[in-house]
């Protein structure tokens, strides 16, 4: 691990102290590291065995995920070797990687990647879904779209369209959706421990912002979903204002929507800080010497039908 200064803002740390009380001192001496690396194995083009030994032959020490029976936590920063380039392996936070894991997808089913790019978990979605079916990895933003796309075609991925529309206004078409992600964009406290600026920068204001906006994401991705289907919201943030209270929002404004819990093997989390939210988890960047993330697991249930 590296350690690096780090500026923190007193808005920042006052709000921080108040939310994780006895954690706090551990959570932000965990931001001035950055966090291990990691690889996850594109099962599309290659096998874990296969990946292993490149990294042996260039004498990368690796070590098993345990929660990712795709990742590999590698100790090394140079990884963009011949096999990256070919789409083997795609270098990503481990803890991120259980967001894609969490919505299940299967082959065959249609899939939402609502916030999509740069296509770390569309790509992993893909994988999990053995190219069958329907992945729909829809972006705003057309810089970001660029990224999205060659990520897409690097990991040999083959059964994703890619769409450009805003995100808020995607249920006015009416194709619906087996499962979606909603990765949604965030304060990205959890990456701070790779950019600086997000730890400076950060104001409350700015997280309420957020936060309107998530919430007008959040249901308009519910609303593109089939009964029974399944969506996971995600974010790379701490703040109760994105993460809790937006799911909150979900389960009261969509009535047919109910938690569902998620467990992980190897996983370090907690549970979410409201009683609604018990069955969310919260990843803080010192658990698993990784990122930090929030996973809300939301079902839409079918109506019950009258006997």
């Amino acid at each position: 691990m590296h350690y690096t200064t780090m500026e923190f803002n007193q808005e920042f740390a006052s709000y921080h102290r108040k939310l994780l009380g006895g954690e706090f001192e551990d959570f932000v001496g965990s931001l001035r590291f950055k966090p291990k690396s990691a690889i996850r194995v594109n099962t599309l083009k290659t096998s874990v065995e296969r990946v292993e030994k490149v990294l042996y032959e260039n004498k990368i020490e690796h070590g098993k995920v345990p929660w990712c029976s795709e990742g590999l936590w590698v100790d090394s920063d140079v990884l963009n070797l011949v096999e990256h380039q070919l789409g083997f392996y795609y270098i990503q936070d481990a803890v991120s990687m259980a967001v894609s894991l969490a919505l299940e997808p299967k082959p065959g089913e249609s899939v939402l990647d609502l916030c999509a790019a740069p296509g770390s978990k569309a790509t992993h979605l893909a994988a999990l879904m053995q190219n069958k079916g329907c992945l729909l990895a829809n972006e705003q933003d057309y810089r970001r779209i660029r990224a999205l796309v060659y990520n897409i075609q690097r990991c040999g991925v083959s059964n994703a369209i890619v769409t450009k529309q805003d995100g808020v206004k995607f249920d006015q078409f009416s194709e619906k959706f087996d499962r979606i992600l909603l990765d949604v964009p965030c304060s990205d406290v959890g990456r701070a421990m790779s950019n600086r600026e997000v730890v400076r920068d950060w104001s409350k204001g700015k997280v309420i912002r957020l936060s309107a906006l998530q919430k007008r994401l959040a249901l308009a991705a519910y609303n593109c979903l089939k009964e029974d289907g399944i969506m996971v919201y995600s974010t790379c943030t701490t703040s109760l204002e994105e993460n809790e209270q937006v799911v909150e929002h979900i389960l009261h404004e969509c009535k047919d929507a109910r938690l569902e819990r998620i467990k992980f093997n190897g996983l370090q989390s907690k549970k979410g800080l409201t009683d609604k939210t018990y069955d969310c988890l919260r990843i803080l960047p010192h658990y698993n010497n990784s990122g930090g993330y929030f996973v809300a697991k939301i079902r839409r249930c079918a109506p019950i039908k009258n006997k």
